[in-house]
């Protein structure tokens, strides 16, 4: 599995590099270099979560029937299934491994618990990155909705039922646009996925599965709905440094989401590693003319309620770096 690849005629993709030209003048050689993939961080992410999963299902095994310690543990699971999510996506941009056999594996390993599968996922996040507010990119609502009535519904389903929707509705998306040979790996993905889950449903006990993968999907799904809605909601798709939205969360936080926080960011530099995104952040902010941008995820969800109760679709939370900095030596 490769990262992407998209014709040079993609209006978006003459639009981001252009954008990425403006803001990286001088500095083009330290962002190259954090596009580059370091396995050892890689590796400590897999297995800082893998740690923390392994810790949660402990806790639940020896609790005893002590709620407080099995639902302590059911979040350490959920919290660790949300870095799949994570970590799926950062296989189909190609960053998991150098070699592509080997990145295509991983992260159809990855997605198995959390039945994606791994080529399904490419097809539409590629439509969602090079077709931005178009037809194709089922990411963003506006494009489908005309009502802003609906464009709010659809924001809400988001961020109560988006993960487990877009579960079920994104082989039948993904095969629909994708060409021959992704069609291919997406139907024998689904055929070892549908099995394997079958096959778990009728060997383990029905409580195991709830407190083993049901009930931290619940959370997984919790997390991942939010830091969904907080990337692209109310936003301005026709501008891509309006299209994403940047969320400068605690070192803790960002570690958890590994550093997707930094969404804007993703979407300027898709090709670099999520481990990379803060420095870019720290390069780049302050050369950025406009940007959506919120301190925290909590402050995002506060602003957005505030803005369904009047119904309010423009873009929220626009700031300007580059004036900012530009300000700076008269304060």
């Amino acid at each position: 599995m490769h990262a992407p690849e998209i014709s040079s005629d993609n209006e978006i993709l003459a639009s981001l590099r252009k954008r990425t030209k403006e803001i990286t003048e001088g500095i083009e050689s330290e962002i190259d270099e954090l596009h580059r993939l370091n396995p050892y961080k890689r590796s400590m992410e897999f297995l800082s979560f893998g740690i923390l999963y392994v810790f949660g299902a402990t806790l639940a095994y020896f609790s005893k029937g002590n709620i407080i310690i099995t639902i302590s543990g059911i979040i350490c699971m959920g919290i660790s299934l949300n870095s799949l999510c994570i970590l799926i996506h950062e296989g189909l941009h190609g960053l998991l491994a150098e070699r592509p056999w080997v990145n295509h594996l991983l992260s159809f390993i990855v997605g198995l618990p959390i039945l994606i599968s791994a080529t399904a996922y490419q097809t539409t996040h590629a439509n969602h990155h090079y077709e931005i507010g178009r037809k194709l990119d089922y990411g963003t609502y506006r494009q489908h909705l005309k009502s802003p009535t609906l464009i709010w519904l659809a924001y809400f389903t988001q961020l109560l039922l988006g993960s487990l929707v877009y579960i079920a509705c994104i082989p039948f998306l993904a095969y629909k646009v994708a060409n021959k040979r992704s069609r291919f790996f997406i139907v024998a993905e689904y055929c070892i996925i549908i099995p394997c889950a079958v096959t778990v449903c009728l060997v383990a006990d029905p409580a195991s599965i709830l407190i083993y993968w049901a009930y931290p999907i619940v959370i997984m799904s919790f997390l991942t709905n939010i830091r969904g809605l907080a990337s692209h909601a109310l936003g301005d798709v026709e501008n891509l440094y309006l299209s994403s939205r940047t969320i400068k969360s605690s070192k803790l936080v960002s570690f958890l989401f590994l550093h997707e926080n930094y969404h804007l960011e993703h979407h300027i530099f898709p090709g670099a590693p999520s481990y990379s995104l803060r420095k870019i952040h720290e390069l780049t902010w302050k050369r950025l003319p406009e940007t959506l941008y919120a301190k925290s995820y909590r402050q995002f969800l506060i602003n957005f309620f505030q803005a369904a109760l009047k119904r309010d679709l423009t873009p929220m939370g626009i700031v300007h770096p580059i004036k900012n900095l530009e300000r700076t030596p008269a304060e």
